[in-house]
């Protein structure tokens, strides 16, 4: 019965509704189907890496649509499974243009050839929230650039900093808004935060440190003050017309969350289309002149500005089919084209997808993007933390087993959810046993500005993007008035009470992200949870050559007796194994009896102690 309970949660999980909270901005992400184009067909022209350059780089001139009461004649645009995009016309009813991608033939998972990414831990952050240098009130680039060390200082064996390898930037170029997921120029670093060349010094002293970059790359859409819109909205003629999605009359359905799809052009007496609220128009990537346009952005922040790679924002939405409004074969075919591209320009460039859904994505492998954070998991853990269970363990046994080669990002909650300490039932011990085990996990990391110390947070967005918490009040971000109130809680979880405290939640991540990155078993090897005779308690086994760990928890409030763990196989080889402490969350000195592992790696009713203490996680080296 126990097991089942535990199965049961992994269930749930697998048949969870579809989440679409995704676009990052102010509004609650949503999908929304294409409209029918007002564009005249364009000629077809190759976006793969190849054949780029023989693309024109001037957007699409294209004139008005003669359109009936029922009949429109568009543009239809598939992407090839060679990445190249073909339009032809086609006659369509009242609702929309008809996408004719098809899928790709079948391709060998590989795993990637970057080598940062395997021993890996990046940190999320939002610029404007992070460090303010000037007084103004609002974070900026050389902020960031002061507390680099923070996140590494590039010495391995730092006690101090993260050990952190890897920064996720939120939106950095122009904007009119304060999340920045409008852009108004893909080539100008937001006013707010600096200039162009203190990006490239960002990035010149993060390599020095070992540090990659990787910046927001939003593709589905711009700001409605973007130029091109600008100019599209109020000239039918205009050449970046075809840029975006008009018609002449809205098509009367919503995107997938009931809310407005088409929205009134406020420069004439057509529609628009926008999937995630009227100041965020979608960009027709049905326009070939549209893909050329955003290869060149992709190409400069990667040749000019010194990138290491992208993560790409909703990318579930790029390409609808109607009312067909996520996952089109479309979409896919285009990211294969994109991410060929980002790999000729900058080989080992990294990317990473949101694909904003609790449903299984391995239809998004394996050449298509890089990675794929792994929102289910992260749903898993949370919803594991609250009841005090373990169906997460086997909720990543399914994840590393559908996605071959851990092409994925594990993480808790990031800039669109309530912060992980603000959810329903996460208390701090809670939140320390969550810690130690997403970072155990296979899957690259993400750790969220401010996770580390416990930062409180629940929407609106502002409230879960708040800045940094250096010290105990704002001081330690600004000189001036923040841009938004620091949240509750800032005298307990803050950054310098924190630091002098061996056990403090910081010194935790401290310690693990480096033993993570100092462990071939935690870094890259195989995974394999064992069975409980109790849900509330679990234990998994990562492994590699040469390095052996096992993980136990209990994220219950509750002390979990007579437990006994066992595995029918596994890849450790037979004999007896010494259990070594490397991390007990509560300093309980506990040992451990050795682990025998028979024939084939299996394990037989291994009782780790006689009672595992609630709220606990012990991380332990496996040695024969």
């Amino acid at each position: 019965m126990q097991k089942l309970k535990r199965g049961g949660l992994l269930v749930v999980i697998w048949l969870a509704a579809l989440l679409t909270l995704g676009a990052c901005g102010e509004n609650s992400a949503t999908s929304t189907g294409v409209p029918a184009t007002t564009a005249a067909a364009t000629t077809a022209v190759a976006t793969a890496s190849a054949t780029t350059a023989a693309a024109t780089s001037a957007p699409a001139t294209t004139g008005a649509v003669t359109t009936g009461a029922a009949t429109t004649t568009a543009a239809t645009t598939s992407v090839s499974t060679t990445g190249a995009v073909t339009t032809t016309a086609a006659a369509t009813g009242d609702a929309a243009t008809t996408a004719s991608g098809t899928t790709a033939p079948a391709a060998q998972a590989q795993p990637l050839n970057i080598p940062w990414v395997k021993n890996g831990t990046c940190y999320e952050v939002f610029v404007r929230s992070y460090f303010d240098s000037n007084g103004d009130g609002k974070g900026d680039l050389n902020g960031l650039i002061s507390k680099l060390d923070y996140i590494n200082d590039g010495n391995p064996n730092s006690t101090k900093s993260l050990g952190a390898n890897c920064i996720w930037l939120m939106p950095i170029t122009s904007s009119p808004s304060y999340h920045g997921y409008d852009t108004t120029d893909y080539y100008t670093v937001n006013k707010d935060y600096g200039t162009n060349d203190d990006f490239k010094k960002l990035v010149s002293e993060a390599h020095k440190r070992g540090i990659k970059i990787l910046t927001d790359l939003v593709l589905n859409h711009t700001s409605k003050d973007h130029p091109w819109f600008k100019q599209a909205s109020s000239d039918p003629n205009s050449p970046y017309r075809n840029f975006y999605i008009f018609r002449p009359d809205n098509p009367g359905y919503n995107n997938l969350n009931g809310g407005k799809a088409f929205y009134k052009n406020p420069n004439g007496s057509d529609y628009y289309f926008a999937q995630f609220g009227g100041g965020l128009p979608d960009l027709n990537w049905h326009n070939p002149a549209v893909v050329t346009e955003m290869e060149k952005v992709i190409k400069y922040w990667l040749s000019d500005m010194g990138v290491d790679g992208f993560r790409l924002d909703a990318v579930r939405y790029l390409i609808e089919d109607g009312q067909n409004q996520a996952d089109t074969p479309e979409t896919k075919a285009l990211l294969r084209t994109l991410q060929k591209y980002i790999e000729s320009i900058k080989p080992d460039g990294f990317t990473i997808g949101e694909v904003y859904t609790n449903l299984p994505i391995d239809s998004y492998y394996p050449d298509q993007l890089d990675e794929y954070f792994a929102f289910n998991l992260a749903d898993q853990m949370v919803k594991s933390g609250a009841s005090g269970t373990t169906g997460f363990i086997d909720t990543a046994k399914t994840l590393n087993n559908s996605l071959p080669y851990q092409r994925f990002g594990v993480f808790l909650t990031n800039h669109d959810q309530n912060r992980i300490l603000d959810q329903p039932g996460i208390t701090l011990p809670k939140m320390e046993v969550l810690a130690t085990s997403y970072l155990t996990l296979p899957g690259l990391p993400f750790v969220y500005y401010g996770e580390e110390i416990g930062m409180l947070g629940r929407k609106p967005d502002e409230k879960i993007r708040t800045p940094m918490q250096w010290t105990d009040d704002a001081s330690g971000f600004t000189t001036g008035k923040p841009w938004e109130d620091l949240n509750t809680g800032i005298s307990q979880y803050n950054v310098k009470v924190q630091d002098g405290k061996p056990d403090s939640l910081l010194n935790l991540y401290r310690k693990l992200i480096h033993l993570r990155s100092n462990t071939p078993a935690l870094a890259g090897g195989t995974y394999t949870p064992f069975e409980s005779n109790n849900f509330i308690a679990g234990a998994y086994i990562r492994h590699a050559a040469k390095s052996d760990i096992m993980v136990i928890i209990n994220m219950d409030t509750s002390d979990a007796a007579r437990i006994k763990f066992s595995l029918k196989s596994s890849d450790l080889a037979p004999g007896e194994y010494k259990a070594t402490v490397l991390v007990d969350i509560n300093n309980t000195n506990a040992t451990f009896p050795n682990l025998t592992v028979g024939v084939g790696g299996a394990v037989s009713g291994y009782a780790p102690m006689a009672t595992i203490p609630a709220g606990s996680a012990y991380v332990l080296e496996l040695k024969k």
